[in-house]
């Protein structure tokens, strides 16, 4: 595995643009470009976001890439063969990935370690994926726009839609509320046709406005039928953590299937929180005493993936311990960034101006401030504690509409509907 650090040029690359380099007050920026874009983990198929934009949102690429790589490096990669990167129970089998993935995962790495989390490497996910699109589409001719696409709660802010008035309406409500625009037309239309299909194939999960910026960052990493197959197992597998006691209270899944599980959520993170760190605690009375509204700031973090509050570099390793260990990340994360800013919370006279001081100096940070604020987050512990078990207290339901029996018909039936094949149990 040593040799997947090497960075062979493929044949078809995409090349910088040469207005970009050729300005000489930009010069790390031409560097991260170079640096980039000798690269080929993006190239040897086409991309599906846009890699200039990939670049001007990650400033320090280069330095920040040879460091993860120089660890990655010198690890014994020899004996982690593929596999062992499955959790068991919720918990990882090899601490020396958890390890090595904490330091994080160089984008030439992103794919393999991936797609060998979710045990795909050997899957033929192309076919998984196609047989999907028959059941979903009924063998007819894939769409090629859709009206109502599901977003699992995550809404839109319709005040801005000018900018994207040139859209159809499906593109333009997924661009209202992305964090990012980073996707390519590509990946825009894959990214619909997925969020069509988990929906109609998973009929339980109600309410996860994470999904669609999982399946963005995803996509830039993945193929689109790859990025399928590992919806599809973080689906299944936070199913059984969820109904699992002691896996529910280690916090090692990926996704909740219905809003109130989210909002009790949000509700205990503060207060179970609070009792083991008591910076944490001063710093949720602050916000009470301003009367800031701490669950819509939890809410907006936590469904961004901590986009447009942390810098993309930040976004995309946490994003991959995610995949690795689960929602606790994020948790952590977001106790880790309050104790950051805890200085600048105290002395906040207003709710007013509360959101914009976290933006301002969250968003300056350099590598190595990024990197301390992960490492940071790891200090707090919350396995199998009493708090732990207060904060997963609520019982985690799947939906009363169960699909019993979903018929797909060669044509629309006159005797039931897809609705009426749910029954309440």
């Amino acid at each position: 595995m040593g040799q997947i650090l090497s960075s062979q040029c493929c044949e078809n690359k995409v090349e910088p643009p040469k207005s970009l380099l050729q300005e000489g007050q930009l010069s790390n920026l031409n560097q991260d470009y170079q640096y980039f874009f000798s690269q080929d983990w993006f190239g040897v198929e086409k991309p599906q976001f846009e890699p200039q934009k990939f670049i001007f949102i990650y400033p320090g690429y280069k330095e920040d890439q040879q460091q993860m790589e120089k660890v990655w490096s010198k690890a014994d990669t020899i004996n982690l063969r593929h596999g062992e990167l499955v959790r068991q129970k919720g918990k990882v089998l090899n601490k020396k990935w958890q390890y090595l993935f904490r330091k994080g995962v160089p984008c030439s790495l992103s794919k393999k370690l991936i797609l060998d989390t979710f045990r795909l490497t050997y899957v033929d996910c192309e076919a998984e994926y196609l047989s999907a699109l028959k059941v979903v589409f009924k063998n007819k001719q894939i769409p090629k726009t859709f009206k109502n696409v599901p977003l699992f709660g995550c809404n839109s802010y319709e005040d801005d839609d000018e900018e994207f008035n040139y859209l159809n309406e499906s593109e333009k409500k997924i661009q209202l509320l992305l964090k990012v625009q980073i996707l390519n037309q590509q990946g825009m239309e894959a990214l619909i046709r997925l969020l069509w299909i988990v929906n109609n194939l998973n009929h339980f999960l109600e309410y996860n406005p994470m999904l669609v910026h999982i399946i963005v960052l995803l996509l830039i990493f993945l193929s689109e039928a790859q990025t399928y197959s590992v919806l599809q197992f973080m689906i299944k597998d936070s199913q059984q953590s969820l109904n699992d006691t002691q896996t529910k209270q280690e916090l090692r899944w990926h996704l909740i299937m219905n809003e109130e599980h989210f909002k009790e959520t949000a509700t205990t993170f503060y207060e179970s929180v609070s009792r083991r760190s008591k910076t944490f605690s001063n710093i949720y009375t602050q916000m009470q005493n301003i009367q800031f509204d701490s669950f819509e700031l939890f809410q907006e973090m936590s469904i961004s993936l901590m986009l447009t509050y942390l810098p993309f570099s930040s976004v995309l390793k946490i994003f991959i311990i995610y995949l690795n260990e689960g929602i606790k990340i994020y948790f952590r994360i977001f106790y880790s960034v309050l104790i950051y800013v805890s200085d600048d919370i105290k002395s906040c006279k207003s709710c007013s101006n509360f959101k914009a001081i976290l933006r301002k100096k969250l968003m300056n940070l350099n590598i190595e401030e990024q990197n301390n604020i992960i490492k940071q987050a790891f200090k707090l512990n919350l396995s199998e504690s009493e708090q732990v078990q207060s904060f997963m207290k609520t019982t985690v339901q799947q939906t009363k509409n169960q699909p019993c029996y979903l018929p797909i018909p060669s044509q629309a039936s006159d005797l039931i509907t897809n609705e009426q094949a749910f029954i309440d149990i």
